[in-house]
């Protein structure tokens, strides 16, 4: 079945090239105003990153922007929040993300989003509603809806989001997903 609507065709394409741009970004370690931040005053400026999960594959992804400014983390575990303080002392500490996007807002340019599964969606949107640019790791949604009310989010507010899926590029992956296919 043929898609009626072709502006749907051009805002996905739209989308991949901007999460191309954050990617390089993120990976190059852009400056703040590489992505429009009103109040920058000088390209010397880090990006401000708030880490939404620490541990397992979210320790990966914060020190992946490491070389930011790490303001504020988030994990629901005590002891994991402590962990990743260690590597980032001037980040303050939360258990909440959303109390985190309240009380940070202001203070922060992206969002690195690692948690449960069930918790991306939520913490992507609710960040990009605040006008903040967000990585995300996989699954970025579990149904239509989801999906609907990250893509206004992304739309309404010129949010750029990058979602992540290891090793989904590797040779192995790529003759496993051709064989399935086959």
């Amino acid at each position: 079945m043929k898609h009626k609507n072709l502006h749907h065709r051009s805002g996905r394409r739209s989308f991949i090239g901007q999460c191309g741009i954050l990617s390089a970004g993120l990976s190059l370690g852009f400056h703040r105003d590489s992505v429009q931040a009103a109040d920058s005053t000088s390209s010397l400026e880090k990006l401000n990153i708030a880490g939404i999960g620490t541990q397992g594959r979210a320790a990966s992804n914060v020190s992946g922007v490491a070389d930011q400014n790490m303001v504020a983390l988030v994990d629901t575990s005590q002891s994991c929040l402590e962990a990743a303080a260690e590597k980032y002392p001037h980040a303050r500490q939360y258990r909440d993300f959303r109390v985190m996007l309240e009380k940070e807002g202001d203070n922060i340019d992206a969002v690195v989003v690692s948690t449960a599964d069930h918790t991306h969606a939520p913490a992507a949107a609710m960040a990009m509603r605040m006008k903040k640019h967000v990585y995300c790791e996989k699954p970025l949604t579990h149904n239509v809806h989801e999906s609907i009310e990250v893509m206004n989010a992304v739309k309404k507010n010129k949010a750029v989001l990058q979602t992540g899926s290891m090793q989904r590029s590797s040779r192995e992956f790529r003759v496993a997903c051709e064989l399935v296919r086959n």
